[in-house]
C-alpha cells in the first residue's frame, strides 16, 4: 500500500485543487461480469452498534473494477470504481478468507503461507469474475445486498 502523505491543510488553504485527483466512488456493481484488481487486502478494526465500546476485527478486501465485461440491462461501472468484501474474524471466517485468496491467485495450496503474506501476495493482482447481488431482509427493516464474487479461473 503506498505510504500516505499529511497535508499541512492551513498552508494549502487558498490554493486550487486542480492537481488533486477526485477519489474513486465506492459502489454495488450489479450482476454482470468484471476484471478487477485487489486495491487492499487488511485487518479492519470497527465497533459496533450493539457493542460500541468492544473494538472487533475482520478481514477486508478491498476491490477496484479495471473493467465491466458485461451487465444485464445496467450500464458499466465506471473504471476505478471500489467496493470491499469482508470475512468475520473468526475460525469460519478466515477459511472463507483463504478460499478467495486461492481462487484469486489460482493456486491450489496455501500450506505454510501466514495470514500477512496472503494479503500482501494478493495486492495488486488482477482477475475475472461474475458478480451476483443477493438482497436478504434486514431485521430492523428493509433490505441490504450481498456482493457474491465467483472469480473465473483464467484460461
Amino acid at each position: 500500500m503506498a505510504e500516505k502523505t499529511l497535508l499541512d491543510l492551513e498552508a494549502m488553504a487558498n490554493d486550487n485543487l486542480d492537481d488533486i485527483p477526485e477519489a474513486p466512488d465506492f459502489v454495488i456493481p450489479p450482476a454482470g461480469e468484471y476484471c478487477l484488481r485487489v486495491k487492499e487486502s487488511k485487518i479492519d478494526k470497527y465497533t459496533s452498534k450493539d457493542e460500541p465500546d468492544v473494538e472487533k476485527q475482520r478481514l477486508k478486501n478491498i476491490y477496484e473494477v479495471v473493467e465491466t465485461i458485461s451487465t444485464v440491462n445496467e450500464p458499466p461501472v465506471p473504471n476505478g470504481s471500489m467496493f470491499s468484501e469482508t470475512f468475520q474474524g473468526t475460525e469460519e471466517g478466515l477459511g472463507y478468507f483463504k478460499k478467495r485468496i486461492k481462487k484469486i491467485l489460482n493456486v491450489e495450496n496455501t500450506a505454510g503461507v501466514s495470514l500477512a503474506d496472503m494479503m500482501s501476495s494478493v495486492l495488486g493482482y488482477e482477475f475475472d469474475c461474475r458478480i451476483t447481488i443477493k438482497k436478504s431482509a434486514n431485521p430492523a427493516g428493509g433490505f441490504y445486498e450481498n456482493v457474491n464474487i465467483m472469480v473465473v479461473p483464467p484460461k
